[in-house]
């Protein structure tokens, strides 16, 4: 079972029951990020040789989730472009800290995604489906958790640190999944062709942000 935990989020998985009950009509766009608080240790300089490079390090759930929204249409065609707004180390592997992209699906579908090495109020997962009749939001703000904070500065809340807190139920309901497959002899609800496309649109990604041209599928 491939490890795409984020289908198994809660708010995740009840957007897609929504979408699939027909409440905001046709999925049409799906506009996805995945924002990483910024490690000034050198991590990602270290781990840039082996990557893949920004999309498919950072994007793959993004990408798999629009597959998934959009009720797993063709890919056609994508373009990529990105900046290093801090890393500089990055270029020397042709990767970005920060990283823009679009694909265009078969039956005009789209999706669009934003990837960053660089936040400085910690890790943000959001996604937006927009449909013929409406549209859902998942992840805008970033909570820690239901605290609000009122004082000189305002009001506010903290956000997750890292990707382990805001997931941190979805790994233990997607390991439940992948055990209850196993107990039950069934296939697992991911499948290896949900990451072989996913993928695959991870490295065209990459191909595109180092061309600077429209890859095609």
């Amino acid at each position: 079972m491939i490890g795409y935990g984020r289908r198994f989020d809660p708010s995740y998985s009840d957007a897609y029951d929504k979408i699939r009950s027909g409440l905001i009509g046709t999925p049409f766009l799906v506009r996805s990020q995945n924002l990483d608080l910024n490690d000034p240790s050198g991590f990602f300089i270290r781990f840039a040789p082996t990557s893949g490079g920004i999309f498919l390090d950072c994007s793959v759930h993004d990408i798999d989730l629009a597959r998934w929204f959009l009720g797993r249409p063709k890919p056609l065609r994508v373009f990529a472009a990105g900046t290093i707004a801090i890393h500089e180390g990055l270029r020397e592997f042709g990767d970005v800290d920060n990283g823009v992209a679009t694909c265009e699906f078969e039956g005009g579908k789209l999706a669009c995604f934003y990837a960053s090495r660089t936040m400085a109020h910690g890790h943000e997962s959001s996604t937006e489906i927009f449909g013929t009749k409406g549209r859902l939001a998942i992840g805008e703000n970033p909570r820690l958790n239901r605290v609000e904070i009122s004082d000189a500065h305002g009001v506010r809340n903290e956000c997750t640190p890292t990707f382990y807190e805001r997931f941190e139920d979805a790994f233990l309901r997607e390991t439940m999944e992948f055990v209850q497959a196993v107990q039950d002899d069934r296939p697992p609800a991911l499948t290896l062709g949900d990451a072989t496309e996913a993928t695959r649109i991870g490295v065209a990604l990459r191909e595109s942000l180092q061309t600077r041209r429209v890859v095609e599928l």
